[in-house]
């Protein structure tokens, strides 16, 4: 990489949405990588990958689904005019990759799922209910904020400026966490995975809290085990996909700790040569 990260805004038809950029110092043919943050995080995550909810808008009005955030987000890279991308998405950022990839399939090369939430209707109505419950919507005596730090304890985040940097983030976005929910939890995610005609890195943890989840990615790999689970997902099967169990669910992890996040996504771009 050359020179620093930076900041910027874009214009959305109802909204600012805040990025951050780095240049390449290898060359300029080379395709742009695209990371997609989760619900409630922000840009700030993926900085050592690179070498927010940030400060991007809630929307007004609730969306009625994730095609919302999708249009939106690629309207952001027309206008800065970005040729074919590698997508990298974390947890809800996974689930719009995941849309991304299948609905503009000439704009990218390859998509990265970590941690990605693929489940039946049943499934992930119970997710939602676990996980979309209140958490950092402000109360008058405060209570949210201890709420928030105290989720963050433990081996969650054993480091205290990335624990300090997500609280901060949580609590700012907790509109945004609760419309982003909403509607990610009502994607049909398994028929935008089997739509995907690019290379797939699918990754998770055992520490994930979407671990539960990934064995789906695993049997789709191959129409073999899918049969499987046919029952359950249809006639769903993607064949494009390698998947990899990652020692931690942090994409902070730098890419020489092997088994991270990004050990794996930068092994996965070299051996495609890009």
């Amino acid at each position: 990489m050359t020179g620093n990260i930076k900041r910027a805004f874009h214009d959305a038809p109802l909204g600012q949405i805040h990025y951050r950029y780095i240049f390449t110092s290898a060359t300029e043919k080379k395709a742009p990588v695209v990371f997609l943050h989760q619900s409630a995080s922000c840009g700030w995550c993926y900085q050592s990958m690179m070498k927010d909810f940030g400060a991007s808008y809630d929307p007004v009005e609730d969306s009625t689904s994730t095609r919302y955030y999708v249009d939106i987000f690629m309207g952001l890279f027309r206008h800065l005019r970005l040729p074919k991308m590698h997508l990298v998405g974390h947890h809800s950022g996974a689930a719009l990759a995941m849309e991304m990839s299948a609905v503009y399939p000439s704009e990218v090369f390859t998509c990265a799922l970590s941690g990605p939430a693929l489940a039946i209707p049943e499934e992930q109505a119970k997710m939602f209910k676990n996980l979309a419950r209140e958490l950092s919507k402000p109360k008058e005596d405060g209570s949210h904020l201890m709420k928030v730090w105290n989720l963050m304890n433990g081996e969650l985040y054993t480091d205290l400026d990335i624990k300090n940097h997500e609280v901060i983030d949580t609590l700012r976005a907790w509109k945004g966490r609760d419309q982003a929910y909403a509607v990610t939890f009502k994607q049909n995610k398994l028929a935008y995975y089997e739509k995907i005609t690019v290379l797939i890195l699918a990754m998770c943890s055992e520490e994930d809290v979407l671990w539960p989840c990934f064995h789906y990615c695993q049997k789709l790999v191959s129409l073999k085990l899918c049969k499987g689970i046919k029952a359950l997902t249809g006639n769903v099967q993607q064949p494009n996909a390698r998947c990899e169990i990652t020692t931690s669910n942090f994409i902070d992890d730098s890419k020489d700790i092997k088994g991270s996040i990004a050990y794996y996504h930068v092994d996965f771009l070299e051996k495609l040569g890009a």
